[in-house]
Order: C-alpha cells, then sequence, then structure tokens
C-alpha cells in the first residue's frame, strides 16, 4: 500500500515539450527576470527534468558541437602561398578573433609585412600611428574604418598589395541598439575601404560576409548591411580594377556571444536566459574562417564577385540543448528561463530561402537564386563556390543615397534609419528577382507557400510577407505556359498559389495579373481541347 501510495504522489511524467511550456507559463516572455528563491527553484526542478528528458531522446551525450570544433578545412597552401609572397598585406579588424587568428596565419605563408587596422584602441579622434606588434613585421593601427584621411594615410605609407576587410560591427543584437553606428560604420566604411583599393591598385580584396546576408530581404539590421556590402563589392568588382572575393560566415564557434554566455554563466552559477526553444543555429570554427579567407584569394576573379562557404555544416543544433549540455557536465543545478527572441534574432526562415530540388545539398548559407545560376564545388568537396546574382546597380545607388541623406539629418531616428535601410534592401532585391529565371521565380514562391500545409491551416504565411511580395512583384506580368512547365506547376496549382496570395492586400494588384495570366492560359487549354475534339 505504501509503495502505490508513493507513485500516486508523484507527478505525472511530462514530455519535452510540457516541460518547456511549464517554464513558460513560470516566466512569460516579458516578465522580470525571475529572482524569488520558490520560484528559482521549480526552475531548476524544471531544467533537470528537461535533462532527462532530452538524455532519454539520446541527447547530451556529447558537446552538440563536437564535431565543429575540430572540423578542418583545406588550405589551398601552395597557391595561397603564391598570392601572398613578398606582399604587404593589410586587415581590417585584425586585432578582433578572426583578424588576430588570420594574423597568424599569415605570418607563416611568406608575406613580408602586415598592417592591422582596428578601432579596438581609438578614442574620440584617432590618429594614424602605428602600434608596435607581437612580430617585427606586424604593425598595428588604431583607427576606425570610417576615418577616411586616416585610411588614406595609411595606404599612402603601406602601399598594401593584399587587403582582408573584416571590421564591422557584428553582433546582430548590439546592431540593432546602434543602429547608426552599425550602417555607418558596416557600410560607409566598407565604401572607404573599396574607394582605396581602386586608388591605391590593390591587387586582391577579400571581404568576410555574413550566411544572414543570403537572404532575399531583411530588416535586421547587421544582416542588412552586410547584404548591401556585397552589392558594393559586386559593383567595384564590375567597374573597378581590383580583384575582388567574399566569404560567408555562419556562427562562430571559438567568438560567440550566445556559447560565451552560456559558458560563463555556466561557470558562475547563474540563472541562464534562453531566447526561445527551438531556436537552431550552425556553427563553424576559426580555423575554418580563416582558411576561406586565404583560399578566397585563389577563387577570386576579374569580372565577378565570388564567394565560397563551408559545403557541408552539419545540423543545426538548438541553442537550448547547449544550454542544457553545460549544465549537465558541470555538475551544477541551475535553473533556465525563456527571455523571448531580441531585435537582430527574429526573422523567420523562409521555405523559398533553399533549392529543395537538391534536398542533399541545402546550405541556409547559400539562396536558391544564386544556386541555380552559379554554384559550383571546390575541388576538395569541402566548399561551395558560387556568385552574387545580378541587379540594378543605378537601384543600389539611388537607395544609397536616400540612406545618407536620412542619416545626415538630425532629426532622423534610429527607426527612421533602420525603415530606410530595410527600403533599399527591399527595392535592390526586386530588381534581383526581375532579372531572375520566371520558373525558378515560381519555384520559390512555391517552396515558400507550401500550399499542402496552408490550405490545412498548418502554416500561417505572415511572417513570409515581406519575401513574397518579392517574388510577388517580380513575377505579375512574366509568367507563362512555358515557365508552368518548366518547373512543373499544374494551372490547378498555380490558381491555388493566387488564392493564397490574394490573402495580402499589398498584393492585390499582382493577384489580380496573375488571375488575367491563368484565365488566358485556362482558355488556351480550352481552345486546345476544343480543337482536338
Amino acid at each position: 500500500m505504501t509503495s502505490i501510495t508513493n507513485r500516486q504522489m508523484q507527478a505525472p511524467h511530462q514530455t519535452c515539450s510540457e516541460i518547456i511550456q511549464s517554464i513558460q507559463a513560470l516566466v512569460p516572455v516579458g516578465a522580470p527576470v525571475p529572482e524569488s528563491e520558490p520560484l528559482l527553484d521549480q526552475l531548476r526542478s524544471l531544467t533537470q527534468a528537461l535533462i532527462k528528458e532530452y538524455e532519454a531522446s539520446g541527447r547530451l551525450q556529447d558537446d552538440p558541437f563536437k564535431d565543429v570544433w575540430h572540423r578542418p578545412l583545406t588550405l589551398y597552401k601552395n597557391e595561397v602561398c603564391q598570392k601572398l609572397h613578398g606582399k604587404t598585406v593589410l586587415v581590417t579588424g585584425g586585432e578582433g578573433f578572426v583578424g588576430s587568428f588570420l594574423i597568424n596565419k599569415l605570418l607563416g605563408l611568406g608575406v613580408k609585412r602586415i598592417i592591422s587596422v582596428d578601432n579596438v584602441r581609438c578614442q574620440n579622434d584617432p590618429a594614424a600611428q602605428p602600434i608596435p606588434g607581437t612580430a617585427e613585421n606586424v604593425c598595428l593601427y588604431p583607427l576606425d574604418v570610417r576615418n577616411y584621411e586616416g585610411l588614406k594615410q595609411i595606404f599612402a605609407a603601406e602601399k598594401p598589395e593584399i587587403v582582408f576587410h573584416l571590421a564591422a560591427i557584428r553582433i546582430p543584437g548590439e546592431a540593432e541598439k546602434i543602429v547608426l553606428e552599425t550602417v555607418t560604420t558596416n557600410i560607409f566604411g566598407t565604401q572607404n575601404i573599396i574607394r582605396l583599393c581602386e586608388e591605391y591598385q590593390v591587387e586582391q580584396c577579400i571581404f568576410s560576409s555574413t550566411g544572414k546576408a543570403s537572404r532575399y530581404w531583411t530588416a535586421e539590421v547587421y544582416a542588412a548591411t552586410k547584404k548591401v556590402n556585397e552589392w558594393l563589392f559586386a559593383h567595384a568588382v564590375q567597374t573597378g580594377t581590383v580583384q575582388y572575393g567574399m566569404v560567408r560566415f555562419t556562427h562562430m564557434l571559438n567568438n560567440s556571444s550566445m556559447y560565451e554566455q552560456i559558458s560563463d554563466k555556466v561557470e558562475r552559477g547563474c540563472l541562464i536566459n534562453i531566447h526561445a526553444p527551438e531556436r537552431y543555429v550552425v556553427g563553424q570554427n576559426v580555423g575554418e574562417a580563416a582558411h576561406l579567407l586565404l583560399n578566397a584569394l585563389v577563387f577570386s576573379e576579374r569580372d565577378r564577385l565570388k564567394f565560397i562557404l563551408v559545403r557541408n555544416l552539419g545540423w543545426p543544433t538548438e541553442s537550448l540543448e547547449v544550454a542544457l549540455y553545460k549544465i549537465k557536465e558541470s555538475g551544477k543545478n541551475l535553473p533556465i528561463y525563456f527571455q523571448g527572441t531580441p531585435l537582430g534574432y527574429g526573422e523567420s526562415f523562409f521555405l523559398g530561402q533553399v533549392d529543395w530540388n537538391h534536398q542533399t545539398e541545402i546550405n541556409i548559407l547559400i539562396n536558391a537564386l544564386e544556386t541555380e545560376n552559379c554554384s559550383a564545388i571546390s575541388s576538395t568537396g569541402e566548399m561551395i563556390v558560387s556568385e552574387i546574382i545580378p541587379f540594378s546597380s543605378e537601384t543600389l545607388f539611388a537607395e544609397l543615397a536616400e540612406l545618407k541623406a536620412m542619416i545626415s539629418d538630425p532629426a532622423a531616428s534610429d527607426k527612421d534609419v533602420k525603415w530606410r535601410l530595410a527600403e533599399l534592401v527591399n527595392q535592390v532585391s526586386l530588381t534581383t528577382f526581375r532579372q531572375a529565371s520566371v520558373k525558378r521565380s515560381l519555384e520559390i514562391l512555391r517552396w515558400g507557400l507550401n500550399l499542402r500545409l496552408y490550405e490545412r491551416g498548418e502554416y500561417n504565411l505572415t511572417p513570409y510577407q515581406p519575401f513574397i511580395e518579392l517574388v510577388v512583384q517580380s513575377l505579375s506580368d512574366r509568367v507563362d505556359r512555358a515557365a508552368l512547365d518548366a518547373c512543373k506547376m499544374s494551372l490547378d496549382e498555380f490558381g491555388r498559389a493566387i488564392a493564397a496570395i490574394k490573402t495580402f492586400p499589398t498584393l492585390a494588384e499582382a493577384a489580380a495579373q496573375l488571375e488575367n495570366t491563368l484565365c488566358r492560359l485556362q482558355e488556351e487549354v480550352e481552345q486546345s481541347l476544343g480543337k482536338a475534339a
């Protein structure tokens, strides 16, 4: 009788989903940071229960990023050394984590001299004066890339032949708090670098971008500034004399704000805040990053902006799993809660982003337009090599002029600047879709609408409205029967897609045009059947 009573007193078994819901009910998004001991005890208990459930499903046995930490990426060393031998190399952001690692790699690759430009030591009005480096052939300048005149002094004095442009406001959450500084640093600082590379006849310039820039559209400040930079470099390739190249990075484990924050709080025995459950990231290590940058010297071309990225990123990892693993390994009884997704991390993943025709090659750092037109695999099979798709430079610079004018207006707020930046990305992205094939745009629309789930009420299109608008606005007067046949879309499916599009008032005119096209195609089919009869 006692054993039955004990079982009756035990709390019922909860699934992972139910435990997470219990945590969220105790500390709803937007609630104050939990401080009361009874509440923290409840969170500790639920966290331990969640760890047990994860273990029961075979997780938390190893570091979720175990395979990523030491994943190798081949360096094309002979070819890279030929590019670098006896050269003066300038690295912007050279005192950052990736920059300093890159400089250490450069020291062993035959360079003559290394110049670092970094604002880490800057005060109010930095002078372009070198600070002795750790090696005789390394010179560290304390300078912000927005300081054009200071940069010009360095280029004139040092005459770099190779440039790696890494300097940027890089943390998405921070970029949302300092919008003006992020835009001026990431975009206008980059324009300074391009201008000086051309003026001082640099041989090659390699730019570090982010996988977030592969999104067709984004309103997040960090991702948007990097996307604009990609267009700036693509334009420079077409109009300048320098050989430009680019890499796209993803979540850098060695320098990850998420990973560092979790590790630090576990070490200190603190309450751990997670953005949200089911938030996944892919990662890479700093060695891969440095080798990508160096290999880009080999893969860059004169007349097009080539970019490279890690091909096999492994399975996406849940940030919650990282936190639970760290807690388990520490042996500490620590609580977690979900604080909500802050600005800079909240945009939903659009299913039309990737090429579902080749599911074994899906990579979230490259979009479906880029994979259709120009993707390739490196000889070692470890890297994807692609290029920036066509866009209107005229639109880009017209929109940039509007952005600069707004920034010059003392009355403009960060909110205004952020809106203007998002509108810039939207207008230029629209020109990329207008130049894309109708077949691929229809495929992107089909993948993004996910009609099967949408019509069953299991898929909400609202978070993806900006992406759908881009595709539909570029398609409205270009669809014909050949394009539908090419992507194997029936007239019935086309009609269902139009019905989904019509739910957005902003697309009423474009949907009407598509409906007219559908009616015309249906009439053609009926006439054809009539003749056959």
